[in-house]
């Protein structure tokens, strides 16, 4: 069965519309402030730590300690909301 993703909206951008432009700022300070409210689980991993969104699986950052895993997750998860509310999808969260 294919993937479906639980993300509302009128789906994925197509790859001929690649980005080739900067995000618009309003819309990174959106996502940053949606990006808040979501809960990133740390745990340590081998090499470091490896920080997690329940909402968002794809979204996975490293770092050497719980902080830097934490703030490397945070960082991708800003920029993958970013695209999904330039793309017009909703975030779930």
């Amino acid at each position: 069965m294919p993937y479906t993703s639980p993300m509302r909206g009128t789906g994925a951008a197509s790859p001929a519309e690649a980005r080739d432009r900067p995000f618009d700022p309003a819309v990174v300070a959106r996502a940053e402030a949606l990006a808040a409210g979501y809960h990133v689980r740390v745990r340590a991993a081998e090499g470091g730590f490896v920080g997690t969104v329940a909402e968002m699986p794809s979204v996975l950052g490293h770092g050497p300690s719980a902080e830097a895993a934490t703030n490397t997750t945070r960082d991708l998860l800003k920029w993958a909301i970013a695209y999904l509310v330039e793309v017009g999808r909703t975030p779930e969260g």
